[in-house]
């Protein structure tokens, strides 16, 4: 079936223009104008422009598609962009990488503690670290401009294609799964290799609905609603106050039906000049097994984010967020039952935990094809001692993770990096442990 499929891409790129020009559409608000032809392109500036625009930003985002199927008018412009990336390295004190669900990315909070007995490193060559994606955008230009972005990629475990974005955009609304609202993605992180990326960055991807608006002499706003996903400690009592409930669920979990509510305001002087101020309010819904009853407890999450540069081939970029309850923002703390706890003098009842993520970063371009980056980072978690031992990744106090790369375009297709990462994982009961890893890359773009 699959060299069937392969076999047949040479005539559809041949039939599309041809099919195209023989539609006679009607409509002239149709997102393909009436007699036009379809044209296999490079792309040019104007159309890159385009598809930039359409595409959102991420951290680490391979560069625009070098190829392009549009109209003469430029009006509508479809794009199939992609990336392999094959990725050799070397673990030097831990064995994270044979940790489960990490691999190639760099998971300070799953770093073995202590240390694996006899199993301080690990060499790897790991070719499923790839992607590829899947734009449309329609009266590009225009205000009705409306784009659909399709993206699957694997996770670097296993070779398994997974969905991992979906959505469409429209006069600054967005629908559909992408990146939270909450998360920067300028200002997070410089590239790294490493999938992963800092500990303490507000990265994640959420079902929504958002709007973003178009800037008012460099000032914007946005605001949204996500599907809200929770991790909590399942509401074991572990608290000193009461010892007839000790290790006894005392709390349950009840379905959400109150969306996460993420918005965030900025400014911009500059591309590299900019900062912006994100909230995070959320309800985390459980059921008090004590007093028999449903209650509701608030969560919340403020970041400062932004990019500033004093000589343009400098720039920075910095992240420091504080919250309660919002674990599944937090890159390293994300999937932790830590964010909502019992409360130790009242059984029955639960808190939001504080926790913190900072990143500071740097990108020099000392040339328009070499590029040097370093990143330092923390996450930290408060109050959860007791709670720590009741699963196998919960025993999290803080995690600090430091990476140094560079990266030289030998083509505008063919990238080749090579970094360094420092990582350290702190528990509340066993102390901690270091992991560092070497790596290179050979990525191919298109």
């Amino acid at each position: 079936m699959k060299s069937k499929f392969y076999f047949f891409l040479p005539l559809m790129a041949v039939a599309f223009p041809m099919a195209a020009q023989q539609s006679e559409d009607t409509d002239d608000e149709g997102i393909i104008a009436e007699g036009s032809v379809l044209e296999l392109v490079r792309t040019t500036p104007k159309v890159k422009a385009i598809i930039k625009r359409a595409r959102s930003a991420e951290p680490s985002t391979v560069p625009t598609p070098s190829f392009a199927i549009k109209t003469k008018d430029d009006r509508f412009v479809m794009s199939i962009g992609g990336e392999i990336n094959p990725i050799l390295g070397y673990d030097i004190g831990n064995n994270l990488y044979d940790q489960d669900g990490a691999g190639i990315s760099f998971v300070t909070g799953d770093i073995p503690v202590p240390a694996t007995p006899h199993h301080r490193g690990d060499f790897y060559i790991n070719p499923i670290n790839a992607y590829v994606d899947f734009l449309v955008v329609g009266f590009a230009g225009t205000a009705n401009e409306i784009t659909g972005y399709v993206k699957f990629g694997t996770n670097g475990v296993t070779p398994s294609l997974a969905l991992s974005r979906a959505y469409i955009t429209w006069r600054g609304f967005t629908m559909g799964e992408a990146l939270t609202l909450a998360q920067d993605p300028y200002a997070s992180q410089p590239p790294t290799i490493d999938p992963e990326g800092p500990c303490g960055d507000i990265s994640t991807v959420a079902y929504q609905i958002s709007y973003k608006s178009k800037s008012y002499n460099g000032f914007r706003f946005a605001l949204g609603m996500e599907m809200p996903s929770f991790y909590s400690s399942n509401g074991y009592y572990r608290g000193k106050d009461y010892a007839e409930y000790f290790d006894k669920l005392v709390d349950a979990s009840v379905d959400a039906y109150v969306p996460d509510f993420p918005m965030w305001i900025e400014y911009q002087a500059s591309p590299s000049n900019r900062i912006r101020a994100t909230a995070i309010l959320r309800d985390f819904a459980y059921r008090d097994l004590v007093h028999d009853t449903r209650r509701n407890l608030l969560g919340w999450g403020a970041s400062l984010s932004g990019n500033f540069s004093f000589w343009k081939p400098l720039t920075f970029n910095f992240l420091a967020a504080y919250g309660q309850g919002i674990g599944n923002y937090l890159q390293d703390i994300a999937g932790r039952p830590l964010s909502f706890t019992p409360v130790a003098d009242k059984p029955g009842y639960m808190q939001a935990n504080k926790m913190m993520g900072l990143v500071f970063g740097a990108s020099y371009n000392a040339t328009s094809k070499l590029q040097f980056n370093a990143v330092g980072s923390m996450s930290r978690i408060w109050g959860v001692g007791d709670y720590a031992t009741l699963t196998d990744n919960a025993n999290y106090r803080y995690a600090v993770y430091v990476a140094a790369n560079c990266f030289y375009n030998i083509t505008s297709y063919l990238q080749w990096g090579i970094e360094y990462l420092y990582g350290r994982h702190e528990t509340w009961n066993i102390g901690g442990a270091n992991d560092s890893r070497i790596q290179t890359q050979i990525a191919f773009t298109f």
